[in-house]
């Protein structure tokens, strides 16, 4: 067997510290990334964000969606966030939006998105384990916050919380255009 010439070859994964730059970067810039599963870690990180750059000054902040994944504690959490702050928050959807991620451009209040991104407006999946009185609870809790989630969109496109209902039930998908017409945003980029 012959030898094999020897290529130089290198891999240069991206560094946590790049990572951490880009996004002091953009901090500081007053934009903050939402890209992924919206858990409960993200959410929480969101929020320190909004928070921070609240306390700095009142300029916009833009906030960029990119979500097929989320939980609606998780979405809810950061939409009371974006409703504690008195700065004004730009969401630019980009990719999918999808769940009760929306909640959080509906809480937005200027909304925007890229051309291409698509909206899916659906009921987050609900399990739950316990005693029938624990499982009562749980239950009350997320009817309750589906309402939130409902009244959340209702508020952003002036649609009845009855039609929200109904399109979120079965499931509904929106182009970009067809969430201007919705009311979901207000621009397409």
């Amino acid at each position: 067997m012959e030898p094999q010439p020897i290529l130089p070859s290198w891999y240069e994964p991206m560094s946590i510290n790049l990572e951490r730059e880009l996004a002091d970067r953009l901090l500081a810039e007053r934009v903050i990334l939402v890209d992924g599963r919206l858990d409960d870690a993200l959410s929480s990180h969101v929020a320190a964000q909004l928070l921070l750059l609240d306390a700095r000054s009142n300029d916009p902040i833009t906030l960029h969606l990119s979500s097929s994944e989320s939980g609606l504690d998780a979405a809810l959490s950061v939409a009371a966030a974006i409703d504690l702050i008195t700065s004004p928050v730009h969401a630019v959807a980009r990719g999918t939006l999808r769940g009760p991620a929306i909640a959080v451009l509906a809480a937005a209040e200027q909304r925007e998105a890229h051309r291409h991104t698509m909206f899916v407006l659906s009921l987050p999946h609900f399990t739950a384990e316990g005693t029938a009185d624990q499982l009562a609870t749980l239950a009350d809790q997320h009817e309750r916050q589906v309402a939130r989630l409902r009244q959340l969109i209702s508020q952003a496109t002036g649609r009845s919380d009855d039609e929200v209902a109904a399109d979120l039930d079965p499931g509904r998908v929106l182009t970009a255009e067809e969430a201007k017409e919705y009311g979901l945003i207000t621009h397409l980029l």
